[in-house]
Formats: structure tokens, sequence, C-alpha cells
């Protein structure tokens, strides 16, 4: 049996004393009474019982009386005293110290919030002067479209260009072929081997591992409390559906380091649209992505930009490659789901990690486990097509409290549900979605729908959720916060019999803004973290065994993440040859003159050799050599060769191009082809 312990004031009269009163002021005519000299205004404590109970409640309470306490009584004796914290009087000591908690805090961030107003208006001014990407890719398909122009012949039967980002325009298959295509043509692998990224120490205790993705050591920080109680909410009340939720993964950074990786100005080409970019970049060997050549991106703002969510940068022997949406939808999973839905939308104001989700059940059944789901929005509405991260609550783990009037809620206990960490944008609208089977109850609120800026919803055939504009679920959302701004992570070193000239890590990876991730390895017993050259390792050593480590550096609020599982780590060195055939062409008359135009990239004459062929006949069994070869040096240092080989007339041909080298360590590569047959 609960039994409440409650104050309430009563007024006690003391020092009763007889007194003369005057009656009539004209006769002066007195009485005498008896009245109290001193008046007590006293609290009297008193006990109100509840009813007995393998499960007691608390008893009701009138409006009129203070909870002090809540005692739990069997049949031995006192169980628990539990203080009514909600009556209690603050202390005046400790809220002095935190008014001056506060005050010393604004003092040490006013200085830089007073002055956000300008600098916003500063930034918002500046951006003006910037271009759109919308703008740049219609500008590079008008550059395009005047190239084109600019070489084609006045007559010709055939023409053509590659810029060698895709195998478009490429016969990888045909026998003799043996080159590397990657925004050019490349030497190919002379050796390598292939790896997953790895703790070198699983046991780590400054990092959390969580499905194979790593952040450094976290607690939970609060960020969203929705306080208050409005009443409750069944959530069995509302149609039992079957929906099908669609799961995104984390997207995945690529970088890529060595002498291989010479910049190459065709990769400008990815913006025209005409090519897949993310699946050029992110695929894993052996995994297969649908092509989506020419659909555009959806980006943050609405604008649909063709690849306009890839980001790439290109210095000398060091590419970097990201996806600015933390989660896309080339790699996902389906799942289908029974039960009754709610959800809760709110508006996320910072960047960070959301690591932990509080819930409050008011009452729960036996039976019924409850799915978690964090999605986002979509006009404002739970969108579960685009689900982020899925938790399930055993029923069992459920904590619950029951109503009392007068009193509010004494026994709301919060159920907390840690889940994997789960990036999210700030200035975003999300969605936390309830499925359960089970006949539970939900705790609702009234007071906070200021800091939420959400709505509640409730599922009415699986698709639609319609909308409470006045209660929001009563809920806390806790965001990581880490023990440190800066950690180095050591992980598996990288391996290759021969040597390691090249190293091309792709991995699931979020780097929030104001972050950096750095893999670094040891050479010579330094570390150094991959980079342009020439700060990057020296490899021409050719290391067989290179330590491998991964720094992460942002605040305690925010820090990037990797992922081990689903990571590929491809080690290698190139061969001082190679040799490019291009696909067949059959033209639509013969011709006799064919001019082939390859621009040569990182190219020294005195290291470097490269020739041009063609194979022509019906079986494509004649060699043709070039009659004339002309070499132009573009300001950029590139090397345009052209090619023109006249012959007895032919209707069938191919590209062959043959490149060699000195030293491996010194390559060059060929950006861009243009060929045409003249009438």
């Amino acid at each position: 049996m609960a039994v409440a312990i409650v104050a309430f004031g009563q007024t006690v009269d003391t020092d009763v004393q007889p007194r003369d009163f005057l009656i009539d002021a004209q006769l002066g005519t007195t009485e005498p009474q008896s009245v109290a000299m001193e008046n007590h205004r006293r609290a009297e404590l008193s006990v109100v019982a509840g009813t007995e109970s393998p499960d007691p409640s608390y008893p009701p309470t009138d409006a009129n009386v203070t909870v002090i306490a809540y005692v739990n009584l069997d049949t031995a004796g006192i169980l628990s005293i539990e203080p009514w914290v909600p009556t209690q009087c603050p202390n005046l000591r400790l809220v002095a110290n935190r008014v001056t908690a506060l005050e010393v805090w604004r003092g040490q961030i006013s200085g830089q919030v007073d002055t956000l107003r300008t600098d916003l208006s500063a930034l918002a001014d500046r951006m003006q002067a910037y271009a759109t990407k919308i703008e740049v890719v219609d500008l590079t398909e008008q550059l395009e479209e005047l190239r084109r122009k600019v070489y084609e012949p006045g007559a010709y039967i055939y023409y053509g260009t590659d810029h060698f980002l895709d195998e478009t325009g490429t016969d990888a298959a045909k026998p003799g072929y043996d080159a590397f295509l990657n925004e050019g043509v490349r030497f190919p692998t002379a050796g390598s081997a292939t790896s997953t990224l790895a703790l070198l120490n699983p046991n780590n205790t400054f990092v959390t591992v969580n499905n194979g993705f790593v952040l450094p050591k976290y607690g939970h920080g609060l960020r969203m409390n929705l306080a208050g109680y409005s009443g409750e909410v069944r959530m069995a009340q509302y149609s039992f559906e079957t929906t099908e939720i669609r799961q995104l993964f984390r997207t995945r950074e690529r970088r890529r380091y060595g002498a291989t990786r010479e910049v190459c100005s065709n990769a400008t080409w990815w913006r025209q649209g005409t090519y897949d970019l993310a699946a050029n970049i992110f695929t894993r060997n052996g995994e297969t992505w649908e092509v989506t050549n020419g659909i555009p991106d959806v980006m943050p703002n609405g604008q649909r930009i063709p690849n306009g969510n890839v980001h790439w940068i290109r210095l000398r022997q060091f590419w970097i490659d990201t996806y600015q949406e933390p989660y896309w939808d080339r790699v996902t999973t389906t799942t289908t789901l029974n039960g009754q839905q709610v959800a809760q939308t709110f508006l996320n104001s910072q960047d960070g990690w959301l690591s932990q989700v509080g819930l409050y059940f008011s009452r729960k059944a036996a039976s019924g486990d409850v799915h978690v789901l964090l999605c986002e929005t979509s006009f404002g509405m739970p969108d579960l097509q685009r689900v982020v991260s899925r938790t399930t609550v055993p029923v069992a783990n459920i904590l619950t409290g029951s109503v009392s009037g007068g009193a509010g809620l004494p026994s709301l206990v919060e159920t907390q549900v840690p889940i994997t960490p789960t990036y999210l944008v700030a200035g975003r609208r999300y969605a936390l979605v309830l499925v359960t089977t089970g006949d539970h109850y939900v705790a609702m609120t009234n007071t906070d729908n200021g800091v939420v800026q959400g709505t509640f919803f409730v599922s009415t055939d699986g698709a639609f959720f319609a909308g409470n504009l006045v209660d929001d679920l009563k809920l806390r959302l806790y965001f990581a916060q880490f023990e440190r701004s800066r950690l180095s992570i050591e992980l598996t070193p990288l391996q290759l019999a021969g040597g390691i000239l090249d190293i091309d890590i792709l991995n699931e990876g979020i780097t929030p803004p104001a972050c950096r991730t750095d893999f670094e390895v040891q050479v010579n017993g330094a570390w150094v973290p991959l980079d342009g050259a020439p700060n990057g390792p020296n490899l021409t050593g050719l290391p067989a065994l290179l330590p491998l480590r991964v720094t992460l550096t942002g605040t305690t609020d925010l820090m990037p993440g990797f992922g081990l599982s689903n990571s590929q780590v491809i080690v290698s060195r190139p061969k001082t040859t190679f040799t490019w055939i291009g696909e067949t062409k059959t033209l639509g008359s013969p011709t006799t003159s064919i001019k082939i135009i390859t621009d040569l990239q990182a190219y020294e004459e005195a290291k470097h050799d490269c020739t041009v062929t063609l194979r022509t006949g019906a079986t494509l069994a004649t060699t043709e050599t070039a009659d004339v070869v002309q070499d132009e040096t573009l300001p950029n240092g590139t090397i345009r060769r052209t090619s023109v080989f006249n012959m007895t007339a032919t209707s069938k041909y191919e590209v062959r191009i043959v490149g060699s080298t000195t030293t491996a360590a010194d390559l060059f590569l060929v950006s861009e082809l243009i060929e045409f047959a003249q009438s």
C-alpha cells in the first residue's frame, strides 16, 4: 500500500485575553470580549492512505494540501520512502551558485554571441558573390559544347571524345588490354592486397564501437527535454497496420594516396551529369549499384544537381572523396513491421550524434515490444522510406508510472533507449516513430512545443499521418558528449609482399563541419598523414609493411566517426607499362584519314613514352602507325599529342594507346581522347 504524507496550513489563536470594546461612541458604552493577542500559522502533517494492492498506485490528494513524500508499505513495514521533489522549495544558496555560474558563462560567451548578427550579415553578403552549383553545371555543359565545336572538322564521318571517367568507349575485355581506368588512363597494378580496417587493439578503452562504426568514447548529454504532462495516449486505439520501412546506411568516404594519383583535369566533367559519380567512386570491388547517369542529386535546399552531393579534393598524390549527405539510399535494407504507430517530429538545431532517447510510458501491456524508428521527414511528416536508425525495446525494459490527478504524475519514470549513434544535421526536421503490437500508453505534454518545434502524429493507413497540433510526445533526446576533442586510433598495419606504392581506403565515414579525419602511416619511425605532395609520406622505398592509424579531431560536442565493417583497403604498386584499347568503331562510309588527339598529363619525355596506333580492316588485323605526330604544350603543362593516320580506305578501326615509364614511382596519365574520321 502507498501512503502520502501531506502538509496543510492551519491558523491557531493563542494568548486569549479579555478586552473592552467600545460599542456606542456617543454614550461611551463598552463591552468585554475575549480576543487572541497572538495569531500563528501552523503547518499540520497528515497522511492519505492508498488502496491495498499487489501493485499499489499513489493515492489521489486534494489540491489544498502539499505532498511531502510517498511511503510504500507492506505487511512487514516500510519498503521505501520517496521524497516528492516538485513541491520542495529551492535552496537559496544553490540558486545563488547557479546564478553566479550563469553570469560567468555569459561573460565567457557573450563576446562571441553578441556579434553573431554582424557575422551572419557579413557571411550572407559574401555568399551572394559565389556561383551556385547549378550555375557551375550549366557552365560545364556549355564548355563541353564549345569544345566539341572547336575540335570538330569541317567535314567528318565520325567524331567522338572520351574523358576516361568510366568504361564507356573502352574495350577492357579485349586480349592484350592492361590499363587502369580512373579519371584517365593509368598504369595497372603489378601487385595488390585487399583488406578491411580493424582496430589494432580491439579492447581500446578510448573508443566506442557500435555495429562496426567507431566513435571516440562518449557519454549521453541531454539536449532536448519535453517537460510537463498533459495526459496519456493509448496506442492500441489506432489501426493495426503492416508497414514496409526502408533503412538508409551511412555514406562513405574515400582517400587515395600514391604515385598513381596524379591530378587529372578531366575530373571537372563529373559535374556534367553524364556520369554517375557516386557509383564510380564509392562502390567496393565486387559490389554492384544501380547506375543513375543523369539523375540529379536532391540537395538540402531542394535543388536537383547532377552529382551535387559528391565533393572531392584532388592534390598531387592525394585524393579525397566525400558525400555531403550523412545517409544515402544507394545502400538500403527493407523490413516489414506490424502494429500501431505514433510519431513525434522535431527540429534539430545543432549538428550532433543522437545516442539515446528517453520515452515515458504511463501504462504498459504484458506483451508487445516497441520498435523505435528515427527517420527523415517529407513535407513535415514522417517518411518511413528514409529511416536512419532502428532500435527495439523489449516489453520487459519498459518502465511505467501511474497518473495521480492531484499531484501530477509522481511515479512517471523515463525509459532510456540507447541507440546506435546517428548523425543529425542542424536545421533539419526528423521524426521519432514508435511501432508496437502492445496495448501501451505514452505520456503527452503541451508545455514545450517551442522547444520541439514539431507535431505529434498517428498513422491512419501506414502511409499518411494525422497530426495533433496541441500535444507532443513527452520525450528526451540525448546526444553524444565526447571525452576528448582529438584522438589517434591505431589500426592493423597495411601489408604487401614486394612493397607498397599506392593506398586506397574506402569506408563508411561522417566528418562533420569543423572536424577532421586524417589517416596516417608510419614511415621510418614517424607518423605522416596522407596528404598532397610534398607533405605526404615517401613510399619510394616500397615498404612491405606500413603501420596505420586514424586521427579524429573535433570538439567535445561533435566528433567524426569511421566504419570498420564493409570497409575496403587496397594497397598496390603499379606496373611500368600500360595498354589501353578502345571500342571498335564501324563507320557509315570508308575513310582514308583518322586524327587522334590525346592529352598526356605529368608527362616527361626523358622518362615516359606514349604511342597511339590503330587496328583496321574487317578483322582488325592491320596495324597502322601515325604518319604525323605533333605535340603542343598547354598552359597547365599538359602535352596535347595529335596523331594523324593516312591509310587505305577502311570502315572499321580501333584505337590503342601504349605507355611506359622508367620507374613506377614517376608516372603519367592520358586524360582525354578526341578522335574523328575525315570524309
